[in-house]
């Protein structure tokens, strides 16, 4: 996978099949998984696809795992604060 970074830099994805998807408690979401090395975040939506989230700090990856109420995280800490796009899932959770 290649992404445009805008500065007219590719940057590659993290291939998906490598990242571990952690199974979670959410109404939204079901899965998470984290690439350290390229700090991205990969969050599988209930019925959508997944989204991969750039330049996310570990912390970040650490409290939405450990979060109570997972969505309020995601709302608060995520969404709309890091870029994102699909990606496709290459097995099944």
């Amino acid at each position: 996978l290649r992404f445009s970074t805008g500065s007219g830099r590719a940057k590659m994805a993290a291939p998906v099949s490598t990242v571990k998807m952690l199974p979670v408690e959410a109404d939204s979401f079901e899965a998470i998984g984290y690439a350290t090395g390229v700090r991205q975040l990969f969050i599988k939506f209930r019925n959508k696809p997944v989204l991969c989230f750039d330049n996310v700090p570990g912390f970040r990856f650490e409290g939405l795992l450990n979060a109570p109420r997972k969505d309020a995280y995601y709302n608060t800490f995520i969404r709309d604060r890091f870029l994102s796009r699909e990606v496709s899932l290459a097995t099944p959770l």
